[in-house]
């Protein structure tokens, strides 16, 4: 019995080999158990990278010129110098910045998804770092450092709107006590200054084209990203090159983004041709995203609703070639009426414009304070066109205007009133005897200009600076 069991247990064990392809190292032949087929599962396909997101790319521009960093990858920059980083292929990018000192200060000029504008101020005694973080989608980030040197916040160039009816460029240096005015046909005069005896005083002037007692006129103020003063400017049409001196108002802080210029503004403007001086006092209104300007060109002084749909000039605004200039176009034609820019005076804008006429060839000056709703009291000191200093006090309804040099100089109390409710609220009449006068402010300047003719006062301008 316990043979035929092993025996059984032996022929078991063979067929069980047999089965698993076992037994006579035969690759399954005999008479053995068909082999039974494995399922084999396939390898998944590997899966694609992720996508590489798009490097973020800036490009960094300092004084309009494209900028690269030093060797030790930082961006060099002077305290108020324009510094303009701008993305590309359209990102659009969120920026955060800081400083590592407190005697850093940043001014915004004109931040937005796609640039970032701004000037630097050092008040300390040493160069410190001021660093700017892009972020854009996908978690793309760059950073950038700014090394920022020490120096007068007020030094570099501005475009000068002249009261002579010229656009020049100014340099100024106010550690070096120097400036420099360029023209337009790139003739530069040089000069030197003398600081005042407060920060909040003039700075005298020294130039040779003018000389003696009218020199004393020569005056100017840094109004932080603006200049404001009179310096010596050619006087037009005359005979021979003369030169006096004349109020003006030199920015760089004009808007470079057009939606911004969007606004109503009191204006005065000067028109000076070889027959004498002009004068135009009104309203004009910016709209549409800084792209129509609408002009009330009535005799009458009206607010822009009110004018007569007859003596509304409406315009086209284009940009010019020139960052913060924008022309203006007849709608009809295409034809060039006139350049301006739009200045942030302290947190107003202000209108301003200089230049050839391209209507008739007269040079003009204007310039334009936001339209207000009032007219405060103030005390200015300021020049005029006559080549004065000049000191102006309102009070009331008194415009106390006092002028002096050349000569010994002269005072008067000139009347103060508005005009009807369709004139603007922001807008005086000013009369002292039969001379009559239009004033207008904003909270840093103050304009006198005088009627347009008949008036013997048509051409006169004054501009002061507000306490």
């Amino acid at each position: 019995m316990r043979r035929n069991v092993e025996t059984a247990f032996a022929a078991a064990l063979v067929l069980g080999l047999a089965g698993c392809g076992g037994g006579g190292g035969g690759g399954g032949g005999g008479g053995g158990m068909p082999m039974l087929p494995v399922a084999i599962t396939p390898a998944p396909e590997p899966s694609p990278p992720p996508a590489t997101a798009a490097e973020l790319k800036l490009t960094v521009e300092i004084n309009g010129s494209a900028a690269t960093p030093d060797s030790s990858g930082r961006y060099v920059v002077l305290p108020g110098q324009l510094v303009a980083v701008k993305t590309s292929e359209g990102d659009s990018v969120s920026w955060v910045g800081g400083m590592d000192s407190a005697n850093v200060r940043r001014t915004d000029v004109d931040t937005s998804s796609k640039q970032w504008v701004s000037r630097f101020d050092n008040i300390g005694l040493g160069a410190t770092s001021y660093k700017l973080v892009a972020s854009a989608s996908e978690g793309r980030t760059k950073e950038l450092n700014f090394w920022v040197q020490t120096g007068d916040y007020r030094n570099g160039d501005y475009i000068v709107f002249a009261a002579n009816g010229s656009r020049q460029t100014l340099n100024m240096d106010f550690n070096k006590f120097t400036y420099t005015v360029t023209d337009a046909s790139g003739n530069a005069s040089s000069g030197t200054m003398t600081p005042g005896v407060s920060p909040t005083s003039d700075w005298l002037v020294q130039s040779d084209r003018i000389t003696g007692v009218p020199a004393a006129a020569l005056r100017l103020r840094g109004l932080r990203d603006n200049v404001v003063g009179a310096l010596p400017f050619s006087v037009p049409y005359a005979g021979s090159p003369t030169y006096g001196a004349f109020p003006f108002v030199a920015s760089r802080a004009l808007l470079i983004t057009q939606s911004k210029l969007d606004g109503t503004y009191d204006r005065a403007r000067i028109e000076v041709s070889a027959a004498g001086g002009e004068s135009a006092i009104a309203q004009i209104q910016i709209s549409g995203g800084g792209t129509i300007m609408k002009q009330c060109v009535d005799p009458v002084i009206y607010r822009i609703e009110n004018c007569p749909a007859a003596n509304v000039v409406t315009s086209n605004v284009e940009a010019d070639t020139q960052p913060g200039m924008w022309l203006l176009k007849n709608q009809t034609t295409g034809a060039l009426l006139g350049r301006f820019g739009i200045a942030d005076v302290e947190g107003d804008k202000t209108y301003l414009s200089a230049g050839t006429s391209p209507a008739n060839g007269n040079q003009v000056f204007a310039i334009g304070v936001p339209a207000a709703q009032g007219y405060e009291d103030f005390i200015s000191t300021g020049w005029s066109t006559k080549g004065t200093i000049d000191l102006s006090k309102v009070a009331a309804s008194t415009y106390t205007f006092s002028m002096s040099l050349p000569g010994s100089g002269t005072s008067a109390d000139l009347a103060l009133s508005a005009g009807p409710a369709t004139s603007p609220a922001g807008i005086r009449a000013a009369v002292v005897g039969s001379d009559v006068y239009f004033a207008m402010r904003s909270k840093r300047l103050e304009v006198l200009i005088g009627a347009r003719s008949p008036s013997p006062k048509a051409g006169f301008l004054h501009l002061g600076i507000i306490y």
